[in-house]
């Protein structure tokens, strides 16, 4: 009996030991913030259906530029105006376990942003973190965001700047923030963010696998698998890995279908030691095509119930 039980904890502390870099049991990240019919922050938390919301985004910083956020209707968009009102969704979906991040960058037919100089980096990451990551009031209120995604598709200089700078405010402030990068699925190069991303200081990878058909799914899941197996083996280990992909045949090219997914590329992906979930383009298609519902119970790492019985 007293053996049965032994092996019972052995093997329970194991299995926690294995799963100790990545504590949580993966989920969906999704953007929102880009069409004003996704519904609110508040809806959105509150549908169960995402570990993490990516604001999106700030379309407009550094090189002297003068900061601009675009949120498609959901509050006062451009320079110098405020997005208050989204202060207390915020903190509705912090409160209730829900990881928020500021997505920067964005499309560069919407977007105006790039940085000029290691100096330039210093000073956006300055502005990033007293603005949405201190607590002190900014134009989303007094509200300390969970990190800053890097959707950036536009040159690659000085993104790693970026990064280590805002590295040393979590690491000499004594509040850790995330750090994500959504990188495009190829990896010959890696679009605009290999040098960033070579820092090995982001949490969060997010691949985008549509819109480059090389990665991606079109006719069948051979591409986008082996290019997961890529990223797997080239980002640092403690980096949580995402699947990137459109909410609906409409968001990008390279939807799955939700039979494909659920048979096919998430139970290969979960068997990566940092895969943590499937990041989704975005709200508005996800509401749509209900999405998240028809994949949410496969994404999350196990199902799996260790019953220890110690009778």
């Amino acid at each position: 009996m007293a053996s049965k039980t032994l092996a019972s904890i052995i093997l329970l502390l194991s299995l926690f030991t294995f799963s100790s870099s990545h504590p949580d049991n993966g989920g969906i990240a999704v953007y929102w913030g880009q069409d004003g019919r996704e519904g609110d922050l508040t809806t959105t938390c509150d549908s169960g259906n995402y570990a993490i919301v990516l604001l999106a985004f700030l379309h407009k910083f550094g090189a002297g530029r003068t900061p601009e956020w675009n949120f498609a209707g959901h509050c006062d968009n451009g320079a110098m105006k405020k997005c208050t009102e989204l202060e207390s969704e915020i903190k509705h979906c912090q409160d209730n376990g829900i990881k928020v991040l500021l997505s920067i960058g964005g499309s560069p037919d919407y977007s105006n942003y790039s940085l000029s100089s290691a100096e330039d980096a210093k000073n956006v990451a300055n502005y990033l973190y007293t603005n949405f990551l201190s607590g002190q009031f900014g134009p989303l209120g007094s509200v300390k965001l969970d990190g800053i995604d890097f959707d950036i598709e536009v040159t690659e200089n000085h993104w790693d700047d970026l990064a280590r700078e805002l590295d040393y405010f979590r690491q000499t402030t004594g509040r850790y923030f995330y750090l994500a990068a959504a990188p495009q699925c190829p990896t010959n190069p890696i679009y605009y963010l290999g040098k960033a991303i070579a820092t090995k200081l982001f949490d969060y990878i997010f691949v985008q696998c549509y819109n480059n058909p090389g990665c991606s799914y079109v006719s069948g899941t051979n591409a986008l698998l082996n290019s997961w197996d890529t990223w797997v083996g080239l980002v640092a280990s403690n980096n949580s890995l995402f699947v990137g992909l459109p909410a609906s045949t409409s968001a990008g090219n390279g939807f799955i279908p939700a039979e494909v997914m659920n048979g096919e590329v998430l139970p290969y992906a979960k068997t990566a030691s940092n895969y943590e979930g499937v990041m989704l383009w975005n709200r508005y298609h996800d509401v749509l095509n209900g999405y998240s519902d028809q994949i949410l119970p496969n994404v999350i790492k196990s199902n799996l119930l260790i019953r220890l019985n110690v009778g």
